[in-house]
C-alpha cells in the first residue's frame, strides 16, 4: 500500500508539472508605431498569393495602440505576409515573410518620407 500511495503521488506531481496547452506559437501582439491609424491589418501565408486577406481588426488601430492576433489550427506555417491599410492614407504597406514563431510582439514601423517599412520583433 505504501508503494501504491508513493506511485499515486509521483503521478500527481508529474501531471501538475506538465505545461498547460500552450498558445499557438504564431499568436502575436501587434503594436502600431507607424505614425498612422490602421484600418486594415491582414495576414496571409506567402504561398496564398497577395490578394487573399482577412482583416484582423474589429476597429481602427490608432498609432501607439496594440492588438492581439490569434491564429487558427487550420493556419499552417510560421512565415506570414502582413498587410496594413491606413485610415486616411491611400497606400497599403506590406511586410513579407515575417516569421511569427520567433516573436511574441511585433512593432510595425513606417517612414512615409522614404516609404520604408520595418518592424521590431520582441
Amino acid at each position: 500500500m505504501k508503494h501504491f500511495l508513493t506511485g499515486l503521488i509521483a503521478i500527481g506531481l508529474s501531471i501538475a508539472a506538465m505545461p498547460s496547452v500552450a498558445a499557438d506559437a504564431r499568436n502575436v501582439t501587434v503594436v502600431n508605431e507607424t505614425g498612422y491609424a490602421i484600418k486594415f491589418l491582414g495576414f496571409n501565408a506567402p504561398n496564398d498569393g497577395l490578394d487573399e486577406w482577412d482583416n484582423e481588426l474589429e476597429k481602427v488601430l490608432q498609432n501607439q495602440a496594440s492588438t492581439y492576433v490569434e491564429f487558427d489550427e487550420d493556419d499552417e506555417g510560421c512565415v506570414w505576409n502582413i498587410r496594413v491599410d491606413w485610415q486616411s492614407y491611400d497606400e497599403a504597406v506590406l511586410w513579407k515573410n515575417v516569421n511569427l514563431c520567433k516573436m511574441t510582439a511585433l512593432r510595425l514601423r513606417y517612414d512615409s518620407g522614404t516609404k520604408t517599412t520595418s518592424f521590431l520583433a520582441e
